[in-house]
């Protein structure tokens, strides 16, 4: 068996594969208590959609394949699109394609697809290339197309509806376009997917608003619901209800409701069970499965797999993975071991990891980039950071394994950064200046690890230069830019917030001349981020604000103030900063006060910082005790 040698060793327990084969008082701390009114949502801006909606009778003014003959150049163009097709076309001359193509209007490019769709040829082929291509149409553009080819090829629009649009909206979530590019009219078969993309979009990026507006909609259109939206729904609602009503309540209130589950109900409770470590849930949830006639499926074979490599002790997460193995059938391998990989990766095994991915690479198939990227991750880990360049070298220049994507230069980036006892800031220009010539553009992601590393940068002490990537970084935030690229992810803007306000604590304490004031622009982006955005500040911030108030600058009545107004915010105290405030308070010889502060918090103490204190105080108690008067009866003879 493939994949015996590398998971039956020593890191794990035996396992039967049978399927896997091959803030203030004073105005000494400036404004952070403003009150700004909260800004409204995106989805405001819609006109109500009940007075949109179209006749299932009205047709596009395009009629497809009713146009005259195409003009030389769009033979040219429907040429090299066989090219791209049949892959003769290398990525770069694609992507060259992809450009000159999005300059054709919106009737052409319909037509273009709509002959090439009816054509004999992989299906999934041509959605590839429609989504590559409209990755670089404009939003109008994609909207018009989709209104003249109405739902004559609905597979092509679901592709550039979920790889595009949705992207965008996890970017930017601006629900508008969204709410115009849903099919308004169609049999179920063909309108459902779109609005249960559209309502798991919204769920994965928290947008509950967003989400009940499109059932609205879908109420408005007289579209139901069916068992895929209730299952999003339940996702939502174990969220919401979990602990306080058990999964299994959850279950058979649904069932009192008439809902009929499926494969992917069941997931979605295994997949819960395995978040939250109810190991000895999995069985039932197999059983129950069986009393529905529903047999595990290969998604239900990767959660497990996934949580078998993160915690490959427990038994029954191991004898529900037998179970399950021994029935799911195993057609994606490669999907299969890139979930274990990533897994191991995530709880830092890299041995383990390496293993995994060596059986990938061995895989008798084409490879896709992301198991390359797994390895430059694994490399960079692991400190091994020449090996990864050589592969991220190898990925540029050879034909025979997959080309880098943004991801891949990321992760380089940031290994660089990590590893760097000296952040060589050429290096990572260089490799910047490569990414562009490989036609990849930076994200959210490349810009925060770059920012990181500026602020690292034990000889960057130019604070201009800093805070205009920073002001860049939250000025982009919500432009969708074209094409839209995988590895785009949405800004936590109150991660670049806090890495910013670190950066201002940091450069003023190592400043010769402004070491003992504490910068007022801390407060200006903290007043920013949380009074004005109302963004939600989480412990990094508190901790960040605190060990730069009381330990840096030696104000412990600043940090008590941060403490209760991120309180007031709802976020609470840890053991990092119970840490910063005793061991200010002991430096500045307030041993009561740093006792105070032990003594008030009320969880665990485990860290070895905060126990290392605690074991010092108790010391300087017994020292003190030794030079205290006796008492007058200690006196007596």
């Amino acid at each position: 068996m493939v994949f015996r040698s590398c998971l039956c060793s020593r890191k794990y327990q035996p396992l039967n594969l049978y399927k896997l084969q091959p803030f203030f008082g004073s105005f000494k701390y400036p404004g952070i208590l403003l009150n700004h009114p909260p800004r409204p949502p995106a989805y405001q801006r819609l006109a109500t959609t009940s007075n949109s909606i179209t006749s299932p009778n009205t047709t596009s003014t395009h009629q497809i394949g009713k146009k005259a003959p195409f003009s030389d150049q769009v033979c040219e163009i429907q040429r090299e699109l066989n090219l791209v097709l049949s892959k003769k076309y290398t990525t770069k001359q694609s992507k060259a394609y992809y450009r000159r193509l999005s300059k054709q209007s919106p009737e052409q490019l319909a037509d273009i697809f709509a002959s090439t769709a009816n054509t004999k040829g992989s299906r999934k082929n041509i959605v590839r290339v429609a989504v590559e291509a409209a990755a670089y149409w404009p939003q109008s553009t994609i909207q018009s197309v989709f209104k003249i080819w109405d739902n004559q090829f609905a597979y092509l629009q679901f592709g550039i509806f979920n790889s595009i649009l949705l992207k965008k909206y996890t970017i930017d979530r601006d629900i508008a376009p969204i709410i115009d590019t849903l099919p308004m009219y169609g049999r179920p078969y063909v309108v459902m997917p779109f609005y249960n993309a559209a309502l798991n979009a919204c769920r994965e990026n928290r947008q509950g608003d967003h989400l009940r507006l499109i059932i609205n909609i879908m109420k408005e259109r007289n579209i139901r619901l069916d068992t895929a939206s209730f299952n999003i729904l339940l996702q939502m609602k174990l969220k919401q209800e979990w602990p306080q009503i058990p999964a299994l309540k959850i279950y058979q209130d649904l069932l009192e409701q008439g809902a009929v589950p499926n494969h992917a109900t069941f997931n979605t409770f295994i997949k819960h069970a395995v978040q939250h470590k109810e190991w000895y849930t999995l069985e039932n949830w197999l059983d129950l499965m069986t009393t529905k006639n529903t047999k595990p499926t290969f998604v239900t074979l990767r959660i497990l797999f996934r949580a078998l490599c993160a915690h490959p002790t427990e038994h029954a997460l191991s004898q529900a993975f037998d179970r399950v193995s021994a029935i799911a059938p195993l057609t994606k391998e490669e999907d299969f071991l890139n979930t274990g990989t990533s897994a191991l990766l995530d709880e830092n095994r890299n041995s383990a990891a390496m293993d995994l991915l060596q059986a990938t690479l061995g895989l008798d198939a084409e490879l896709s980039t992301f198991v390359y990227n797994l390895l430059l991750r694994s490399l960079c880990q692991r400190g091994d950071i020449e090996g990864a360049q050589y592969v991220l070298t190898s990925m540029i220049k050879s034909d025979s394994i997959p080309k880098p994507d943004i991801v891949s230069f990321t992760t380089v980036i940031h290994g660089l950064i990590r590893h760097s006892d000296k952040i060589d800031l050429d290096q990572i220009n260089k490799l910047y200046s490569r990414l562009e010539k490989e036609d990849l553009r930076t994200n959210n992601v490349l810009q925060s690890v770059i920012l990181y590393g500026l602020i690292k940068s034990k000889d960057n002490s130019n604070l201009i230069k800093t805070r205009i990537l920073f002001n860049s970084i939250i000025r982009n935030k919500n432009i969708a830019r074209l094409p839209v690229q995988h590895g785009d992810s949405p800004l936590s803007e109150m991660n670049i917030y806090n890495m910013m306000i670190d950066f201002y604590f940091l450069h003023c304490h190592k400043s010769k001349t402004l070491k003992n004031r504490i910068p007022k622009e801390v407060f200006e982006l903290l007043n920013e981020a949380v009074e004005i955005k109302k963004l939600e500040p989480t412990i990094v911030t508190l901790n960040i604000m605190v060990r730069g108030l009381a330990l840096l600058n030696k104000d412990l009545v600043a940090a008590d103030k941060i403490v209760k107004l991120l309180q007031s915010k709802g976020v609470d105290t840890d053991e990092t900063t119970i840490y910063y405030l005793a061991k200010s308070a002991y430096r500045q010889g307030q041993i009561s006060k740093a006792r105070q502060y032990i003594n008030n918090f009320e969880r665990p103490i485990t860290r070895s910082g905060l126990v290392r204190l605690k074991l010092e105080l108790n010391k300087w108690d017994q020292d003190a005790s030794k030079y205290e008067p006796t008492s007058a009866v200690e006196q007596q003879p």
